[in-house]
């Protein structure tokens, strides 16, 4: 998801993954398969047949876990704010957790355009210094959005494919 804000002296654009459930939807799904798991295995434990119930247990413990980190790294955020003088980058799940500030003279969006319909561009916040990707979470609609909101904002693009027009 890409939102632009426009601001008297800056643009702040927030590219953000895109999120099919929530936090809440996936703990009623774990809920749901585990109780579908343990009732077939305390039916088999009722049996004699006990040893499941372990393998039970620690097949729902590793799909909360997994569960937990695929929509934790949803929550994935990046920030470009650009000015006059210079473009700010910060990046984190929750919190910022990463910050860069670039020059504006001296900064540019290298592309790296896709080579097949099915791929989508890679875009790199690049100076003499340092080089982000961008939007690596974004699918290709929303790279194609993020890419025109940087050309609105201002940000000089490079395309690995320059001769193409």
């Amino acid at each position: 998801m890409v939102n632009t804000h426009h601001y008297d002296n800056h643009v702040q654009i927030e590219l953000l993954a895109n999120r099919s459930a929530t936090w809440r939807e996936a703990k009623i799904l774990i809920a749901v398969i585990a109780t579908f798991v343990f009732t077939i295995a305390l039916a088999w434990t009722w049996v004699g047949v006990w040893i499941i119930l372990p393998f039970a247990g620690a097949e729902v413990g590793l799909l909360a876990l997994l569960m937990y980190q695929v929509n934790l790294n949803c929550y994935q955020k990046q920030i470009i704010t650009i000015s006059r003088q210079s473009i700010g980058f910060e990046c984190g799940i929750k919190k910022p957790v990463f910050r860069w500030q670039f020059p504006r003279n001296a900064t540019h969006i290298s592309v790296l355009e896709p080579e097949t319909q099915f791929d989508r561009p890679r875009m790199v916040l690049t100076d003499n210094n340092i080089s982000i990707q961008l939007g690596e979470f974004l699918n290709q609609q929303d790279c194609q959005l993020a890419r025109e909101s940087f050309k609105r904002a201002g940000l000089l693009e490079v395309s690995d494919q320059w001769w193409k027009s």
